[in-house]
């Protein structure tokens, strides 16, 4: 079965659009049926990438408008490929996610989505329609004052610890708290970092930290022990790694035991789980939970309420501009819709050559079907070329 149906092409000044707020695929009316790469007058190409699976990803070519029939072992060697899809995730094929070189940059923002706190306006989500934003899409757009490949994101994100701007000083977060799984995947931890000691800006490097864990032991259905990892790292960087079935500090180049990686790097903090693009384990976590919500909880597989949540733990991933600047919003009028903020990104399909194409692309739709309410895993995109305006 094919991974994408093209909906239509656009023609500018004549197309009818209808869906609803986050259920809908947005499907625009039109001459359905054009092939890879033809072109409209207006230049605006739309399809639905069936990118539900769990376990693989989709990968899409922009220029060609074609799904590009790869497993993921051969993705990571090929440069046919511009977007990879796993149901709302995406990726871009460069930096930590492809041999490629595809950057992107976000175009519009589409702030007037969100409150002075980051907070999606629910009014705004559900009245907004893929007509109603196009206008995003059609924009003249000036070229980035940057453009980002994928990294690595980890799972536990930056919650753990908290910045001071005054300061430069990083510490520990212990409002806060994670469920971690361990390498081997048959055993589960409840992490708070109770202290970290980061003066940024003295060159001291991470002078001390201390993370404590309850560990649920492969067989076990609750916490029976507790384990600590603690120490420090370098001015010029580096990396310690931590067990926590052994409650031992390990050799992160030498042992495929270890389930959590503390390192920093120039920049660069991160605190990760042996998993994804971090590791070959079968790690992952869950959180952030408020500590005092997760203080109650006696497993790591099962809430206070009897619910399994072995389902619920994420590996490792990479990402960068779809991450850092999300295009959709969770639950935003109750249950558990995605909707769609209706950002542009601008992708450059080829940073190391000027003359490749650039390309402005939206997310419109999770539910593929004409009605909007299809199966989850199909996420509706547009796209056209464009000639980026140089800044003043």
């Amino acid at each position: 079965m094919s991974k994408v149906r093209w909906i239509a092409t656009l023609a500018l000044g004549s197309a009818v659009l209808s869906g609803c707020g986050g259920g809908s695929d947005n499907t625009i009316a039109g001459d359905s049926g054009a092939g890879a790469g033809t072109g409209t007058d207006g230049g605006v190409f739309t399809a639905v990438i069936d990118a539900s699976a769990y376990d693989s990803r989709v990968y899409f070519n922009l220029s060609t408008g074609e799904v590009v029939a790869l497993t993921d072992a051969q993705a990571a060697a090929s440069s046919d490929w511009h977007l990879a899809l796993k149901r709302y995730d995406i990726q871009l094929n460069g930096g930590a996610s492809g041999p490629g070189t595809v950057v992107a940059a976000l175009g519009a923002g589409q702030d007037d989505f969100y409150d002075g706190s980051g907070e999606p306006i629910a009014n705004v989500f559900v009245n907004a329609t893929a007509e109603s934003e196009l206008e995003h899409l059609l924009a003249d757009f000036s070229a980035p004052a940057s453009w980002s490949s994928d990294v690595v994101v980890s799972t536990l994100g930056d919650d753990w610890y908290v910045y001071d701007y005054t300061n430069g000083n990083i510490s520990a977060n212990d409002a806060n708290g994670y469920l971690v799984r361990s390498a081997e995947g048959d055993s589960y931890a409840r992490l708070q970092v109770t202290d970290f000691t980061f003066p940024t800006r003295t060159g001291e490097g991470v002078t001390s930290f201390e993370m404590a864990f309850d560990v649920q032991v492969a067989g076990s259905s609750q916490f029976t022990s507790a384990a600590t990892f603690n120490g420090s790292i370098p001015p010029e960087g580096g990396e310690l790694c931590f067990d926590f079935d052994s409650n031992a500090t390990v050799d992160c180049m030498a042992s495929n035991s270890w389930d959590i990686v503390l390192g920093f790097s120039g920049r660069s903090l991160y605190l990760r789980t042996n998993s994804g693009p971090s590791g070959s384990g079968d790690g992952g976590a869950f959180g952030p939970f408020d500590w005092p919500e997760l203080s109650a909880y006696t497993s790591a597989t099962t809430d206070p309420g009897g619910s399994n949540l072995t389902s619920l733990y994420a590996a490792d991933s990479t990402g960068g501009v779809f991450v850092e600047n999300s295009w959709y919003a969770y639950g935003v009028a109750g249950g558990h819709q995605l909707w769609p903020n209706y950002r542009v990104y601008l992708v450059d399909v080829d940073s190391n050559d000027g003359s490749s194409p650039v390309y402005a692309l939206q997310m419109t739709g999770y539910y593929g079907g004409s009605d909007g309410n299809g199966a989850s895993g199909q996420p509706v995109i547009r796209w056209r070329e464009v000639t980026l305006m140089e800044g003043e």
